[in-house]
């Protein structure tokens, strides 16, 4: 740092400043420290600065392992997040939500202690998680990805999941469909909620009544959707189109539709929601809402580090656009 300041003509703090990305230096010559780091291959000691800073240079991602780990939506989230902390000192360590030390608060607490993260994101949150009120006690800088909870110290970054549903719901009456069904994700998670409840309001504004029968549980899963189609197809009337919470349980109605030899879209329309990579390449390619997943996990990281540096809580809700993907898994149902 001293080498830097000597050939930029500036102080050490000045260097200082501009290496840790605070305010406060004119943009001048904040690029011409830069480039001199650059020039002269200046290496942050991570280390060290943990120590001076007493911070351990880490951002958590916590997440359950179990169903989400490896999943198009983790992968694209970490990839928007990772994309924001490659430009920065710190680097990001994996937590799992499902196991013990993290749903006990005693364990918790000595967790953070020992393994310290400056701050987490946290990936498919349930809104009755106990370690929510752990963390808002520890005072950690927490951002939720996906969800929104009912929490008054806890940021989260999510999309207009309403809107979306909406939007597919539009389509289908343009289509001509009036009996709808819909497979439902887990009532505890947030999405899920809004989801249904864009779906009905939709429903109500367009004067169809929709049947209890027409609605079943898939677990935000493949084998959940499966199950789904399978009672749903089953219903007398059949339903015209079905629209599933996420893309996972419309893959498995599409697996049911096929059990019994229905042709999609000629005798079934099926509507997904998140637009996963793998939506696009199903046959015949999915209709979906697509969320900016990868959009949400910068949006986190930058909301985190914006903690880190200020030494303050982040709250509020951020809340990002949705589109819908029309593909050839709808059309006008048959006569």
């Amino acid at each position: 740092m001293e080498d830097i300041a000597r050939e930029c003509g500036v102080t050490k703090m000045t260097v200082s400043r501009v290496l840790a990305g605070r305010d406060g230096v004119k943009q001048s010559t904040r690029e011409k420290v830069m480039e001199t780091a650059t020039r002269l291959n200046y290496e942050i000691n991570a280390l060290a600065q943990s120590f001076s800073s007493n911070r351990s240079g880490f951002v958590g991602i916590a997440t359950p392992f179990d169903g989400l780990l490896g999943s198009s939506y983790f992968k694209d989230a970490v990839n928007g997040f990772r994309r924001v902390l490659d430009d920065t000192v710190f680097s990001f360590s994996l937590f799992d939500t499902n196991s013990e030390s993290f749903n006990d608060g005693e364990k918790l607490g000595k967790l953070y202690r020992q393994r310290r993260a400056d701050a987490l994101l946290l990936l498919a949150v349930h809104t009755s998680d106990r370690f929510l009120e752990t963390l808002e006690q520890l005072r950690i800088p927490i951002v939720v990805v996906g969800e929104r909870v009912d929490h008054p110290n806890v940021c989260s970054v999510s999309c207009r999941d309403r809107h979306g549903m909406h939007q597919v719901c539009d389509h289908l009456f343009k289509l001509g469909h009036h009996r709808i069904a819909f497979v439902e994700g887990p009532r505890d998670f947030s999405t899920a909620s809004r989801r249904k409840e864009g779906f009905v309001q939709s429903c109500l504004e367009k004067g169809l009544e929709i049947p209890d029968s027409y609605f079943q549980q898939g677990h935000y899963n493949t084998r959940g959707g499966r199950e789904a189609g399978r009672i749903l197809l089953r219903q007398n009337p059949r339903p015209t189109a079905i629209i599933a919470a996420n893309d996972a349980m419309a893959y498995g109605v599409y697996e049911s539709a096929r059990e019994i030899g229905l042709r999609i879209p000629q005798d079934i329309s099926i509507v997904g929601f998140d637009n996963e990579t793998a939506a696009a390449d199903m046959f015949p390619p999915l209709t979906t809402v697509h969320q900016p997943v990868s959009e949400m996990g910068e949006e986190a990281a930058r909301i985190l580090l914006d903690a880190i540096t200020n030494d303050s809580l982040p709250t509020g809700q951020k809340v990002l656009d949705v589109s819908l993907i029309i593909r050839e898994s709808t059309a006008p149902p048959s006569a």
